[in-house]
């Protein structure tokens, strides 16, 4: 009868305690991993090969330049455009001086209207290459979040969806207001100088440090505020999952040793995972956001040779107003640039962060 009992216990332990693992939990993943990718990257994203290629130092130099080549036809028409306006201003010093001041005013408001058209487009390029990272990293964040869950990481998955929503909310709902806000500045202070402010390049100066200082304070706090949580999250998990292992290789009898190694190879499969999906996540992001950051190079790189032009010349006025432009795409690139470094820090955090068994 003693014997019966241990057998049968064994038999209801046995149902009880076993975990199912196998490879289709973690194929499962990958699968709405592809599922939410844009066409075009399909391919190039879900595969673990194709990744190693597409994320290496050739590739990323081959896209830099396909971007450069592509848009070189546009940037040049611009700097032409700048060349032209600053040759226009600096013959204004052959106008009598009685009339000099009225033409240096027409001249330079005739020069911002102009720069300002040819780099307004610039802002809904921006806003729409944000937009397609912002909607990509909505349908993102349910899958990291299952995959952590998958883990064992109930706090992670939940400081995870957490801080995604976060970083959603300050990039798509900052990033659009200061982009308007910004232009619109610069479009003002351009006009100010125009018609004699010599206060604007002050203004300017003071503006461009302040708004970078408060710019780089705002994502420090974020990105540290961010990373604590999750550290403490993954902390957390790490000892409940460490302690139900151990709980069951040393409490269960006969199948103890089976729950704590299966609970092993489940998280071998999920680290698969999420190298997988981080990796081609960050491949989708800089897919997206790379050629609009290099043609905001090549502008400001147009703008710099301006300035430069206009200072040989003796063109003051002119050096005035593409200055206020120039400081235009600073603040640009910066923004830009720390809202895409949000979003791969998010994914990066996704991939380093994990429940340890051992």
């Amino acid at each position: 009868m003693i014997k019966l009992l241990k057998m049968l216990s064994v038999v209801v332990i046995i149902g009880v305690f076993s975990l199912k693992c196998s490879a289709a939990e973690t194929d499962k993943y990958l699968e709405e991993f592809e599922e939410i990718l844009p066409e075009e990257y399909k391919e190039s994203a879900s595969d673990g090969e194709a990744l190693i290629e597409s994320l290496g130092i050739s590739a990323v130099l081959y896209e830099i330049r396909s971007a450069i080549v592509g848009e070189g036809g546009r940037v040049g028409s611009f700097f032409l455009l700048l060349l032209g306006l600053v040759t226009l201003s600096s013959a204004v010093a052959l106008v009598p001086a009685s009339h000099r001041k009225i033409c240096e005013a027409g001249v330079g408001a005739l020069s911002s209207i102009a720069i300002y058209r040819s780099i307004s487009p610039l802002f809904s390029e921006l806003t729409a290459a944000l937009s397609g990272a912002s909607r990509f990293l909505t349908e993102l964040s349910p899958v990291l979040a299952a995959v952590t869950l998958a883990g064992g990481g109930v706090s992670g998955a939940s400081v995870q969806s957490a801080g995604m929503a976060a970083v959603l909310a300050f990039v798509g709902g900052a990033s659009t207001a200061l982009f308007s806000a910004v232009s619109g500045f610069a479009l003002a202070m351009s006009l100010v100088s125009s018609f004699g402010g010599e206060g604007a390049g002050s203004v300017l100066g003071a503006t461009k440090s302040t708004f970078n200082w408060l710019l780089g304070i705002a994502t420090a706090l974020l990105m540290g505020t961010l990373s604590l949580q999750n550290l403490v999250a993954t902390a957390r998990d790490s000892a409940g999952m460490r302690a139900a292992k151990y709980a069951a290789s040393g409490l269960i009898p006969v199948v103890g040793g089976t729950v704590s190694g299966a609970l092993s190879t489940l998280a071998s499969g999920l680290s698969y995972v999420k190298g997988v999906v981080g990796a081609g996540s960050i491949f989708v992001i800089l897919s997206i956001g790379l050629s609009p950051l290099v043609l905001l190079l090549l502008y400001r790189l147009a703008l710099s040779l301006a300035v430069s032009m206009a200072g040989l010349l003796g063109a003051g006025e002119a050096q005035k107003t593409v200055g206020a432009y120039r400081f235009l795409l600073d603040t640009l690139i910066a923004l830009y640039s720390l809202s895409m470094l949000l979003y791969v820090f998010m994914i990066v955090l996704f991939v380093k962060s994990g429940v340890a068994l051992s």
